[in-house]
């Protein structure tokens, strides 16, 4: 998770034209929400500067979880576009978010174009996870060079702290091992290890032919915290049969005898129970599962390699 206790939140209401400015007080970045109007398109290039003002946008659906998400040399340019003649993709869309660190293209860290792909792709992935329909293309995420890295991940935590107290997002990417995966991708990266995918859902699926319970998990801590209940989930458990899907950092398929036998050998009756917590932890080298006082490495059921040494 993340803090905003060190960079702030700073927003004003929306003024005449429709225009909602927030920043983050000691960071950088600066987010604009307009309305689909070319005049506040316009105050807000005025705002920043009146020469190429590089950033990367959001055009939002009003009333529904629909979103684009780009990035551009040119606000201005791109915007006024999108306006006029959008995408068809997209063409309802009534509100944008701006992000720029209120300079223009000459001084704005914004006017790297690999930072933007970066936090362009970083966007993509944390609506997602917000469970939004991104229509956006797809994305790609260039190789960084330390510095460049260092302000992306700054821009990440103010895109965090910024989306969090509009309201747009509650759910969280902060490039750890246990960000994470967005089930549409979860089923990509499955395919590409060369798993056979049968059935796919938010919850269960069917995967190289057998049973599969899907669970994120709940942060608690003890760590992310995944619940067996009722005829389903708990009924697959205590028959030993399929496998525990975690959509989290590179992904954990591990067998369910696994989880039962750890699970029973802490109590012998626990299974007999309404529901069954288990936890699951990532650390730096390993994954733990654990559940009252016994733990178990599952480092192995790592869907790709944990560890990169």
């Amino acid at each position: 998770m993340f803090t905003d206790d060190i960079l702030g939140f700073w927003s004003i209401p929306a003024n005449g034209l429709g225009i909602v400015r927030a920043r983050t007080l000691l960071g950088n970045l600066r987010l604009w929400d307009i309305p689909r109007s070319e005049s506040a398109l316009l105050q807000v290039i005025h705002e920043i500067g009146q020469e190429f003002v590089p950033g990367l946008y959001v055009l939002m659906e009003e009333g529904g979880k629909k979103v684009y998400v780009g990035q551009t040399e040119s606000l201005a340019t791109r915007l006024a576009t999108h306006i006029k003649t959008p995408e068809s993709k997209i063409k309802n869309w009534q509100r944008c978010l701006i992000f720029n660190d209120g300079r223009g293209a000459s001084q704005s860290d914004l006017n790297d174009e690999n930072i933007r792909l970066a936090l362009e792709d970083y966007l993509v992935s944390l609506f997602k996870v917000n469970r939004y329909h991104v229509v956006t293309s797809a994305t790609r995420a260039p190789a960084l060079s330390p510095q460049q890295q260092i302000l992306v991940n700054a821009f990440r935590q103010e895109i965090n702290i910024l989306l969090s107290n509009k309201g747009k997002v509650s759910r969280f990417l902060v490039g750890r091992r246990d960000d994470e995966v967005h089930l549409e991708e979860a089923k990509k990266i499955l395919l590409r290890r060369g798993h056979a995918i049968q059935k796919w859902g938010a919850q269960y699926a069917v995967i190289d032919a057998a049973p599969v319970v899907i669970r994120p998990g709940s942060l608690k801590e003890k760590g992310w915290q995944v619940t067996f209940r009722g005829s389903k989930s708990l009924a697959q458990l205590k028959r030993k049969e399929g496998f525990l899907l975690m959509p989290r950092g590179r992904m954990v398929l591990v067998p369910l005898r696994e989880v039962a036998d750890l699970v029973l050998s802490a109590d012998a009756n626990a299974l007999n129970r309404d529901t069954v917590d288990v936890f699951v932890r990532f650390e730096e080298e390993r994954i733990v599962l654990a559940y009252k006082g016994r733990e178990q490495d599952i480092t192995a059921f790592s869907v790709e390699p944990y560890s990169e040494s």
